[in-house]
């Protein structure tokens, strides 16, 4: 995610566009003008002055909150100026809490996009607050994929199907299965494609499909209607019947 918006500024053909205006105290003064990476070595160069460098922030963010239309580069341009701040916290998060890096990444960047889209942005945000809301963001989302639990029960269930096909006889009957399908939460974002897959019932933990007898109960009496199958079911609901035979 980082490299991507790098990438971005570092294309020479947007180089000496002016993206940034900065008033000064000198009376009668010009503003100054800086395009991206003069606005880039205000904030970070060895000759940055604090204040001025204050002045830069407050009309960087100025730009992005009134950055209404979707080819703009002013949230854009927020972003890449505050990757800085960011690089080492992602480094933390992610040697600390064994973080996936471009999680992390993308976490940080939606922190920044929803403090600048918040109602009182413009009363209340400044670049410390912007900076302060992508650290919390990562910290918060890496310390909750510790308590995510991993489960190789998928992959026990493959090794033992290649096991009994190499190990057992050529006309041997298929074992009894049980397909089961876990829905896709709803959302207009999210993905609605629900996952399929084949377990044998031993593989299945005593209690955790309740409505699951062995495969001899008649399946007209679990799967119910196509619609009612579709609608309304939320993450864990997890329908299973039978395995049919294979193509």
């Amino acid at each position: 995610m980082f490299a991507s918006v790098r990438r971005h500024f570092d294309d020479p053909r947007g180089g000496d566009a002016i993206l940034v205006t900065v008033p000064t105290d000198t009376e009668g003064a010009e503003p100054v003008r800086l395009t991206a990476a003069e606005t880039h070595d205000a904030l970070y160069g060895p000759g940055s002055d604090p204040q001025f460098a204050a002045a830069v922030w407050k009309e960087v963010l100025s730009a992005a909150l009134s950055d209404l239309a979707p080819h703009d580069t002013g949230k854009l341009l927020v972003i890449w100026l505050a990757l800085p701040r960011l690089a080492g916290t992602v480094h933390r998060v992610c040697t600390r809490l064994r973080a996936d890096r471009s999680d992390v990444e993308a976490e940080m960047v939606l922190a920044l996009l929803e403090e600048l889209a918040a109602p009182d942005a413009a009363s209340r945000l400044n670049d410390s607050s912007l900076i302060h809301a992508a650290h919390t963001k990562a910290w918060r989302f890496a310390r909750d994929g510790l308590r995510e639990l991993p489960s190789t029960q998928v992959e026990h269930i493959a090794q033992d199907r290649a096991l009994t096909a190499s190990d057992g006889e050529v006309d041997a009957p298929a074992e009894e299965g049980l397909d089961v399908q876990v829905d896709r939460p709803d959302g207009p974002d999210g993905l609605r494609t629900p996952l399929r897959f084949r377990v044998r019932p031993e593989h299945l933990r005593k209690g955790a499909f309740p409505d699951t007898d062995g495969g001899t109960r008649d399946r007209s009496t679990r799967q119910g209607s196509r619609k009612n199958r579709q609608s309304g079911r939320r993450v864990g609901t997890r329908p299973v019947h039978p395995a049919r035979g294979l193509a």
